[in-house]
Parts: C-alpha cells; sequence; structure tokens
C-alpha cells in the first residue's frame, strides 16, 4: 500500500523510499507517523497538506550523503559541474567538479538524483489520482490551485531529469534520442524511456494545464508554486527548447504576475543581506524553501557547504569561488562586486586555510555561524528578467531585450548604459545571467542547452583538484547515465549508448 507518512510539526510527506522509479520496496512506517493515501485523500485540505508536504521535502536529508540534501544540494551539484564555480582542498561535491560519477551507473549521487526527482513524481502523481477519483468535478477553487501544483511538480522534477539523463534538446534536429521515463500515474511497473522530444511534449502539456488551474490562486508562501511561478517554469523549458518567442512571452507573464502580486527585485541596499531570508524578508522570490531557525537539517543545509560563515570544515577549508574570467566580466561600478572577495583575505570562520585560490563568495550568509539554517530561492524575479532579455535578443528584439536588461541593471549597476545589439547584446545578457545566478544553479544547463563547452582555462581553478580545464559539448558526461538500479529492475529501460 502506498502511504503518505504525515508529520504534523512540518505538515510534509516522507516519500515512497523506492531506489528507482519501478522499483517495489517501499518505505516502512510506523502506525504512530502513518496517514493512508486514502485518509489523506480524503479532503482537499488532506491534499493541499500534501502537496504543501512535497515543497517542505525539497530540502531533505532521505539521501545519506550530507552534501546532497534536497534541491539545493542539487543545485550545488550542479555548479560544481559547470566552469563558474571552484573552490580547492575540500573533497565534498568534489566528484561532480571533476565528473567523475557522470559516466557511472553504479554511483550512488547519481542514483540518488535519479531516484529523488522520481519520488517527487510519484507524490504529485498520487496527488493528483486523489483529485481525480474524489474532486474531479468540485467546484472549490482549492481543488484547481492543488492540481495546479501537483501537475507543476510533476513537470518540473521531468524537467531536471530529462536535462541530466538525456542529450540536449536541439531545435534544429527532431529530438528523437533516448529521453526518460515520463511518468503520469503512480503505478510502479516497468516503462521504456520516450524520446527527448515526447518528454518535452509531456512536460508542457503539464504546464499548460497548471497554469490555467493556477489564476487567482494567492499561496500562502513562496514555499508553493503560484501562477507566476508556473509561467517560469514555462519560460525555462521554451528556453531549454530554444523556443524564444515562447520563452520571452512566459518570462513576461511570470514578472507582470509577480510583480502585480507584489514581488520586487533586490533593491541595491538589500544585495549583501546573505539570501538567508531571501524569502520572508523581501520581495525577490517568487518559489523557495522557507526554513525557520528550529528547524535546521544540519549538514544537509546548503548553507553547511554554501555560507561562507559557517563554521563548517566545508567552509573552512573550501569556501566557494566565482572564475576569476567571470568575475572579470563586472564593471567597475557593478554593486555585485560585493558578492566576492577578490583577494581572499576577508574575514571567515576561524580555522579558515588559505592558498593562490581567490574571487572568494559572500553572497550566501548563513543566519548563524554555529547553526547551518536558512532559505533558498528556486526561482527569483530576476531570473525571469534575464530570461526575458535572453528570448528577445536571441529572436532579433533588441528594444525589448535591452528593456529588461537595462531593468535589472538599474538595481545593480548605477554606470550601465545600454548600448549592445545583436550578438552582443545576447552575450551581455548571457554574462549577466553568469553573474546574477551564480551558486543558484543555472550555469551547467545553460551551457548544455545551448551546446557550449565547459571552459575552465586561464582562471583560478586547480587542475590537479577539479580534474579538467575543458569539456567539448560532445565530452562523455553532459548526459549522466541512467543509474544500474533502475536498469537492474525495469528491463524496458535501455542504457544511454
Amino acid at each position: 500500500m502506498k502511504l503518505f507518512k504525515y508529520i504534523i510539526a512540518s505538515v510534509a510527506i516522507v516519500f515512497a523510499s523506492f531506489w528507482t522509479s519501478c522499483s517495489e520496496d517501499f518505505l516502512e512506517t510506523s502506525s504512530t507517523e502513518e496517514t493512508s493515501a486514502g485518509t489523506v485523500a480524503q479532503t482537499l485540505d488532506g491534499l493541499y497538506n500534501a502537496v504543501n508536504g512535497i515543497h517542505r521535502n525539497m530540502v531533505s536529508q532521505f539521501l545519506s550523503n550530507q552534501g546532497m540534501g534536497g534541491e539545493p544540494g542539487f543545485i550545488i551539484c550542479r555548479e560544481a559541474l559547470g566552469d563558474d564555480f571552484t573552490w580547492d582542498t575540500q573533497t565534498w561535491h568534489q566528484n561532480f567538479l571533476q565528473w567523475s560519477l557522470n559516466t557511472n551507473p553504479s554511483n550512488s549521487y547519481n542514483a540518488g538524483l535519479w531516484r529523488t526527482y522520481y519520488q517527487f513524481i510519484l507524490n504529485a502523481n498520487l496527488i493528483l489520482e486523489a483529485l481525480d477519483g474524489n474532486f474531479v468535478d468540485s467546484p472549490e477553487p482549492l481543488a484547481k490551485y492543488v492540481r495546479g501544483e501537483a501537475l507543476c511538480i510533476r513537470a518540473w522534477a521531468h524537467f531536471n531529469l530529462v536535462q541530466l539523463y538525456a542529450k540536449r534538446y536541439d531545435a534544429a534536429t527532431p529530438n528523437t534520442q533516448d529521453g526518460i521515463i515520463y511518468r503520469e500515474n503512480s503505478g510502479i511497473e516497468p516503462l521504456a524511456r520516450i524520446s527527448v522530444a515526447e518528454v518535452y511534449t509531456k512536460i508542457n502539456e503539464d504546464l499548460d494545464v497548471a497554469i490555467p488551474a493556477l489564476a487567482g490562486y494567492i499561496p500562502e508562501d513562496v514555499n508553493h508554486y503560484s501562477q507566476a511561478t508556473a509561467y517560469g517554469l514555462k519560460a525555462r523549458v521554451a528556453l531549454a527548447q530554444q523556443n524564444y518567442p515562447v520563452a520571452a512571452e512566459n518570462a513576461v507573464k511570470a514578472i507582470t504576475t509577480a510583480e502585480a502580486g507584489g514581488s520586487k527585485m533586490l533593491a541595491p541596499d538589500q544585495l549583501m543581506f546573505g539570501f538567508a531570508d531571501i524569502a520572508t524578508k523581501t520581495k525577490d522570490a517568487l518559489y523557495a524553501s522557507i526554513t525557520l531557525d528550529d528547524q535546521t537539517v544540519y549538514f544537509y543545509s546548503f548553507y553547511a557547504y554554501m555560507g561562507w560563515n559557517f563554521n563548517s570544515s566545508s567552509n573552512r577549508t573550501g569556501i566557494k569561488c566565482i572564475s576569476s574570467t567571470t568575475y572579470d566580466l563586472m564593471s567597475e561600478t557593478d554593486l555585485r562586486r560585493q558578492w566576492w572577495d577578490p583577494t581572499g583575505k576577508a574575514e571567515v570562520p576561524t580555522g579558515a586555510v588559505y592558498n593562490q585560490r581567490v574571487y572568494q563568495h559572500r553572497k550566501f550568509t548563513a543566519r548563524s555561524t554555529a547553526n547551518a539554517v536558512g532559505e533558498f530561492a528556486y526561482m527569483r524575479l530576476e531570473e525571469m528578467y534575464l530570461t526575458a532579455a535572453e528570448a528577445y535578443a536571441r529572436a532579433g528584439q533588441n528594444g525589448p531585450a535591452q528593456q529588461y536588461l537595462t531593468a535589472l541593471l538599474a538595481q545593480r549597476d548605477p554606470g550601465y548604459t545600454p548600448s549592445n545589439t545583436g550578438a552582443a547584446l545576447v552575450e551581455e545578457v548571457m554574462n549577466n545571467r553568469r553573474i546574477e545566478l551564480w551558486g543558484e544553479g543555472f550555469r551547467w544547463f545553460d551551457l548544455k542547452r545551448l551546446g557550449l563547452p565547459v571552459n575552465r582555462t586561464g582562471t583560478n581553478f586547480a587542475s590537479a583538484f577539479c580534474g579538467f580545464l575543458t569539456k567539448a559539448p560532445n565530452a562523455d558526461g553532459w548526459v549522466f547515465e541512467i543509474p544500474n538500479a533502475e536498469l537492474n529492475n525495469n528491463p524496458l529501460c535501455t542504457k544511454n549508448y
């Protein structure tokens, strides 16, 4: 029997614990903590709490690896794959920096990514099935809102999976290459992978139903999807498909909808607040995890590895740095220079170890040096401005591209004057995307969707520690191998080659 483990204190679901998208080993639960799916499904409030549980468990301790504590930990891993984010000495996440697990189907970290995203999908499908079974004709707005959120979760998880475990979507080809398994119900029967084109079709179908379902929805907080977030997801997907008119349209809708609800970009005097209170003390986050001081996840926390002030070995010996060439993309008047110390000498936790690596970040600051607690934004308003600017620029619409880029830089660089057009404008937008969204999980996906190489040469990357300096767009590792745990349990699932 499929079970929700319903924890009253945090209103959270513990996912059915299956190692792959089709294994039959479910989580053992105690009678004092569990509520069956049937019980949860009896009321819309119960299903809303179930959705809330999925959001709460974006930050989780379910994997045995502390450095991969839910989606914020996965974001650190993705950052390490690229060329804007480096450190040395500390070995947490080094296997991602070196690409040593991408092509290793037996690696538990690789399997953990696959398993966790399919766990999100399973629980979203359980909620959708409960809606179809008990509330399919319900006139209650909450029924629509729960459906919209569950569909967003399902689309988002499949979107991350297809970017990791398949070749990139290339708008110039039919995209018939193998994608991933797209699960639209809670069944655990073996299923074959479908093509990348089919995966994106299904992702868009889910979002196209979710967006109108979320119309008028005002979530309790940004720990839930809103219609603005759904538009933002649609824009991300379109960007990955190089469908720039659709990406621009939906990014603008995300901006318009979010700002109508009170969202605002970070003001210049908010840039150094540290991000740990982004969801509660600013209007910047469209979707985020909210972690209270008494809800720390200890060394599974993003800030245990990325909070430069938190006193952990990961921070003392491996404070994360921006690539020196990326840092140099900023003008002398760019206020975001405050996010990094180019000398590597600023105050850090007691016992910190330094070497020739510089450009250490000050962007992410934990609330406490002794407690790695802090909120994390998965989608910020600035991302949507950059997406609109990129999409318009790549579509040859210089005017609106400059409009959205200038609106962002008005909050970042008092000396900025728009002047670029064409390819130079595209490059300017991408440079600002690298700077603004550093550490937030976008660079490797951006390189892959554009078919660009990883280039760490001539920077502060230490080749002996990071393993390599360049990766061509066709190199092994851009496609993660399907985990053996899936292949061994699913005869219909094929390898990547």
